[in-house]
């Protein structure tokens, strides 16, 4: 017996991704996730080459599909010296491939990347009007923090 699958359920699966660091060679397909095309390719340029910032890219057969753009900061706690942060600062899936848990993978990389480095915490900063970005790191377990202070210039 055979089970036939509807396209709706094919279009559904994720596709065969992997998850790797960025380079240079992934500027023009890493500009074209971003949308501000006219300095896309400074920002990403800038990304690639700040020290403490890594970019995971998630890429399959149809090329890249994704970024998550990784900042690591020192951290000094009152009570414990240093620690070391991993913030996710821009997490990016291609708009043809949103809802097949491709943001899902890539957030999964970037928690494990953290780990092996030794990070305490990871975070992520969500704007309160950005509901689904908020959602979407609530589900996978980040909880609001209230330890932020921020001032305009």
């Amino acid at each position: 017996m055979s089970i036939i699958e509807s396209d709706e359920t094919i279009a559904a699966l994720p596709p065969s991704i992997r998850v790797r660091l960025a380079g240079p060679r992934d500027c023009e397909a890493l500009c074209a996730l971003l949308d501000d095309p006219a300095h896309a390719q400074e920002q990403v340029m800038t990304w690639l080459q700040t020290p403490g910032t890594t970019l995971l890219v998630a890429q399959s057969e149809a090329g890249v599909l994704g970024v998550a753009v990784l900042i690591t900061r020192i951290v000094p706690r009152p009570d414990a010296g240093l620690h070391k942060v991993v913030e996710v600062d821009n997490l990016v899936v291609r708009a043809d491939q949103r809802g097949r848990r491709i943001g899902r993978r890539l957030l999964a990389a970037a928690v494990e990347w953290s780990r092996q480095r030794r990070a305490t915490h990871v975070e992520a900063i969500v704007g309160e009007v950005n509901h689904g970005a908020r959602r979407f790191y609530e589900s996978y377990g980040f909880a609001v923090s209230a330890d932020r202070l921020v001032l305009a210039a």
